[in-house]
């Protein structure tokens, strides 16, 4: 079974690619309703790995996997309701640009897919018999339109990602736009294939440029983001328009300096994070399950369960068959944070 995880991490390891795009105008007539991934799917599979281009694997990355502390039980009972922390591990590699973290997503083999501040997906491998983490990755730095690698920081800010049939969806901010790459055909090879540029100001008003598009989900044949700002006392999340404008804006609910930083859709199922952080306490994140709008599971990470800057969440499936929600952090580079990787189980 190892082999197989190692043989479905290189498959479809690979990836490469970013590209800054302008704002689109939108013409006269030029349909400006909801976005659908079915209609749009052929055209970013064309653009981001053309006829011509052949498939590229990522680099092989090592990976220590480290167990971390799981806090003790009554903390666990304390901060933590419908949910089972099945396991906790801190991740360690010797490659210089893995880490900072921000968006996750599960792939068909039940392995994971990351992205990270320096414009790169990074792939860690999921033993299927244990669900734990298993020292297999890869990292692939991202192409643009052009197949050339982002030039800047500016240019390969990704935060939210996706993933579905080999398409991965990420959105990016300070040039606040939601591009896909088809690591499935084109691996490291993959070119950014603009989606949207998303419109610069939301309800009045105008977005910082570290206060973007920090969560994305594919809900249904509709995209989703979150933003990692505070309005009328939540985060504000909208459905994206094929114009980068959003409908069906609604706010989140969570206590006062939380903000938004990810969140994934899966049918009836929805997961959100929120952080917090200040110099005396540091990092606060809570985590929010819904089904159907009703709340069946939240978490409250802080001392002494394991907490970082969590910002990536993705809903998987444990090997029992339990719904399993993932999180990771972003260690921002620093020697003084941690890459933590959590498993958490819903009730069967």
């Amino acid at each position: 079974m190892r082999i197989l995880s190692i043989l479905a991490v290189a498959a479809i390891s690979a990836c490469a690619a970013a590209d800054v795009q302008p704002p689109q105008t939108v013409e006269a007539g030029q349909p400006t309703g909801v976005w659908s991934y079915a209609s749009h799917v052929d055209d970013l599979r064309a653009a981001s790995c053309p006829e011509d281009r052949s498939y590229a694997r990522a680099i092989s990355m090592d990976l220590r996997v480290i167990e971390a502390e799981r806090g003790n039980e009554q903390a666990r009972e304390n901060q933590l309701t419908g949910l089972t922390l099945a396991g906790a591990w801190q991740l360690k590699s010797s490659e210089k640009d893995f880490g900072g973290l921000s968006g996750l997503s599960v792939m068909r083999s039940g392995s994971l897919l990351a992205i990270n501040d320096a414009g790169a997906f990074v792939w860690i491998g999921v033993d299927p018999e244990t669900g734990h983490p298993d020292g297999i990755g890869a990292i692939s730095y991202m192409r643009d339109a052009r197949g050339n690698f982002f030039a800047n920081k500016r240019d390969g800010d990704s935060e939210g990602l996706d993933y579905r049939d080999g398409l991965a969806f990420v959105s990016f901010e300070q040039d606040h736009r939601i591009s896909a790459f088809d690591l499935e055909r084109c691996g490291s090879a993959a070119r950014s294939a603009p989606v949207v540029s998303l419109a610069p100001v939301l309800d009045g008003t105008l977005l910082a440029d570290n206060r973007g598009p920090e969560a994305l989900s594919l809900s249904g044949d509709g995209l989703s983001v979150g933003y990692e700002l505070r309005k009328a006392g939540g985060s504000p999340i909208g459905t994206v328009n094929t114009d980068g404008s959003l409908s069906d804006v609604e706010t989140t609910e969570q206590p006062l300096l939380f903000l938004m930083t990810g969140m994934d859709v899966k049918g009836d199922l929805s997961a959100r994070i929120f952080r917090a952080y200040d110099p005396i306490r540091g990092a606060r994140v809570m985590l929010h399950v819904d089904r159907d709008g009703e709340r069946i599971g939240d978490g409250v990470f802080k001392r002494p369960l394991p907490v970082d800057n969590f910002e990536g969440v993705a809903i998987g499936q444990s090997p029992s068959g339990a719904t399993r929600i993932w999180l990771i952090s972003d260690d921002n580079f620093s020697a003084n944070q941690r890459t933590l990787l959590l498993a958490l189980d819903l009730p069967q």
